[in-house]
């Protein structure tokens, strides 16, 4: 009886071994979902989980934290954890500002203005869509901003993690 219960816990352990998954998904399984669920544009939501890969660049998973104002009186406000290797960093992208998610590998993640945006155009892993977007909380790729794409913008495709 003691060998069939020892047994049965060994099956147990070692089912449960095989059958736990991560919680988080790793910068490798947040691009594979993006390739085949992306966008390059997206409505966040408050307490959503998404991922992001631009293209020969990088990828990244992030959950929104808040948002906040209306993009018809231009007054959003959206802060992000950004989760890359292993690093979060949280970032505000606003209207009234820094609109823009600049990437580089020496200075990780940032929000910056349009002018130093349109300068690194192929460091812009997101753009808050403001003036020209038709609802509350868009992110798109810098490739949907025409100023971005002829100054050399990279595509990001967004997914939706929840």
């Amino acid at each position: 009886m003691k060998k069939i219960f020892n047994l049965a816990v060994i099956l147990a352990t070692l089912m449960g071994a095989a059958t736990f998954t991560s919680c988080d998904d790793s910068e490798e399984e947040a691009e594979n979902k993006v390739n085949a669920q992306g966008k390059e544009s997206i409505n966040v939501v408050e307490g959503g989980k998404y991922s992001a890969s631009a293209e020969g660049l990088t990828s990244f998973s992030f959950k929104v934290l808040s948002v906040a104002g209306h993009y018809a009186d231009q007054s959003q406000v959206v802060n992000l954890e950004i989760e890359q290797k292993g690093k979060n960093t949280k970032v505000e992208l606003s209207d009234a500002g820094s609109s823009y998610l600049m990437w580089t590998e020496a200075n990780g993640f940032e929000a910056v203005g349009k002018k130093v945006a349109d300068a690194n155009a192929k460091n812009i892993v997101m753009v808050l869509a403001c003036a020209n977007s038709t609802q509350d909380y868009t992110v798109t790729s810098g490739t949907v901003n025409t100023t971005l794409a002829n100054n050399g913008a990279v595509k990001t495709l967004f997914s939706v993690n929840n």
